[in-house]
Parts: structure tokens; sequence; C-alpha cells
């Protein structure tokens, strides 16, 4: 089968350029988190988005699966429809193994894709890293879970893994994760959480997803509003699965990372 031409995506980037108008603004879900009740929740995220109407209609926690179930679907039917390379689509559905993505992107031209998953592996290295060693374990159970592609030489967490955390952030000095690797641990240290962590990993992740916006033709602007819409799904159940636990918004908003708009 011939290999689409950047020019075959001019239909589905033009698609993709309307639905990204209709993304929910991070702004939006803060917002949403202040409210009283998990319904005006809904309601606020409803109103700035592109949702079914039984979007507001929903009561529980079942019914918001069930709900976000269909939205997948739906997302993953209009990904299959306007991805015109399979593997592509294939690397957005392996998305969440990027060592199993990267092997199918290996023999692809999409450099912007590949360096995607390159900093998603290193991102997922450096989070197992500091959950190993956070916890005590050997730095034999971190060489074996360390996975392999990334732009990050393994060396630098593997021959300085008895090292305090900050002398291992100046060691991350030449990457792109110095300032990141801070903040995390510094919070890590005074709060004894990775919610900073896991956040400023979606934070950096969705930046660099909003580098397609520029890219005038081919899969990358659709890839990239793929993997954005799938985050906005998240950021729904995060949101309502918190309403309906009663978690104060305060804890709610630190847990809300960067959108594609």
């Amino acid at each position: 089968m011939k290999k689409p031409s950047r020019l075959d995506y001019a239909y589905a980037v033009g698609r993709i350029r309307v639905l990204e108008k209709k993304l929910v603004e991070r702004a939006v879900f803060s917002e949403a988190s202040e409210e009283n009740d998990f319904s005006s929740a809904m309601k606020v995220v409803f109103d700035a988005g592109d949702f079914p109407e039984e979007m507001v209609e929903l009561k529980d926690s079942d019914e918001l699966d069930e709900f976000l179930e269909k939205e997948e679907e739906a997302l993953q039917g209009l990904m299959d429809a306007i991805l015109l390379d399979s593997n592509v689509f294939d690397i957005y559905l392996e998305e969440s193994n990027p060592q199993e993505a990267m092997s199918i992107a290996e023999s692809m031209d999409y450099a912007f894709i590949k360096d995607y998953l390159r900093h998603k592996i290193d991102l997922s290295n450096l989070k197992i890293f500091c959950r190993i060693k956070y916890s005590g374990h050997s730095i034999q159970k971190f060489e074996n879970l360390i996975l392999k592609g990334g732009f990050l030489d393994e060396k630098i967490l593997l021959q300085n893994f008895d090292l305090t955390y900050g002398e291992i952030g100046d060691k991350l000095r030449a990457s792109a994760y110095q300032d990141l690797w801070n903040r995390a641990i510094d919070v890590l240290e005074e709060r004894e959480t990775f919610v900073e962590f896991e956040r400023g990993i979606e934070d950096f992740l969705m930046k660099y997803l909003r580098k397609a916006k520029y890219i005038v033709f081919g899969p990358e602007p659709v890839f990239a509003y793929g993997l954005a819409k799938r985050k906005e799904l998240r950021a729904v159940r995060l949101l309502g699965v918190g309403k309906l636990n009663h978690v104060p918004s305060e804890l709610l908003k630190e847990r809300i990372s960067e959108t594609y708009v």
C-alpha cells in the first residue's frame, strides 16, 4: 500500500483545526473544580466543550465511566478514519506503552512523533527511577524496569543512583528535564507527594504536542489532537470522581495539567 503524502492529510487536518477549537481550557477545569457538586462541575465543562447532552445528566461514577468509555470509543473511531497511515494509528493506540510505540515509529519518517515518544520514554524512566529510589528499592529493580529508546542516556541514572535528588538534578543539566525534576523533588521532599512530578510530566508532554499546531499537512496534527482529546476525557474523569468523593477544590486543581488550548 502506498504511503500517504502530507498533502493527503489536507482534509483530516482541516477537520482537526475545527475540533481543536472545541477542546476545553485548563482554566475551565480549574473553575469547575470550585463548583459545589458533581452536576454543577460537569455543566461547566459541558458548556465550554463539545460533548453529548448526556453529560449533564450523569449522576454517579458508573454513569460517568460508561459515558467516558463511549467518548473514548468515538474518538478512536475518528482517529481510525482520518489517520491515513495505519502505523500512526497503531502508535496512537500504544501511546501509553511508549517503548512499544517507539518500535513501530522507528521505521517512519515522522520526527515529531518519534521525538514525542522519546520524551515520554525519558519521563517514564525518571518517574520510575524516582519512585524506586524513594521507596528504598535496589538499583537492580530499576535496571529491570528501565525503558529503551529515549533521548536520555541510561547511564546518567544508573551510574548516579546513590546520589541525592539534588545531585541527580545537576546531572540532568544538559537535558530538557532539569527544571521539571527540581520542582518535583522540592515538592516530594516538602510534602511527600508525587503530584508535582505527575503533573509536570503531563505538562511537558502537552506543551510538546502543541507544536503540532504549526505543522500544516501530515499526520502530526491529527495524532496530537487525538492525544489531547484523550487527555481531556481523563481530566473529566479526574474532576468528576473528585467531586463525587468530595475532594477539596485545591487538591483537584493541583492535579489538573496543561491542556491543548
